[in-house]
């Protein structure tokens, strides 16, 4: 999915995620994700897009946020009756699972070159000794 944030400044970031949760952590807070807030094309061959303006509850296209604001506070206290942890989608989490898939994607080359820049340092520079 994509996120689209806008900010009040006439900023905006993308952002790639797979969201399985009921609540998406953004810079101002969180966000409900429901099921009209998400844009997809006719054929779903894209991906769906999510556009969440900054100090705003729901995200754009939301239009049964009272319902389903009231849905999520009932699903929130069931979650805590039952000692469970909410379904949040964080940032953190979201920034490390970037960082990780840059790391299986780019880190073998960088490896790669790293090993080739240590053996030509190792067959170029002089030996030393008598």
């Amino acid at each position: 999915m994509n996120i689209f944030y806008l900010s009040v400044d006439g900023t905006g970031t993308r952002e790639k995620a797979k969201i399985r949760d009921r609540m998406i952590e953004m810079p101002d807070g969180y966000h409900p994700v429901t099921n009209d807030s998400v844009w997809q094309d006719s054929k779903r061959t894209r991906d769906s897009i999510m556009v969440i303006i900054q100090g705003v509850r729901k995200p754009y296209g939301g239009t049964m946020e009272d319902k389903d604001i009231e849905l999520l506070l009932y699903d929130m206290e069931l979650r805590e009756r039952s000692f469970k942890r909410q379904s949040v989608s964080k940032m953190s989490w979201r920034f490390l699972g970037r960082m990780g898939e840059w790391v299986v994607k780019f880190g073998p080359m960088i490896v790669m070159g790293a090993v080739i820049a240590w053996a030509l340092y190792d067959s170029f520079m002089p030996k030393g000794g008598p």
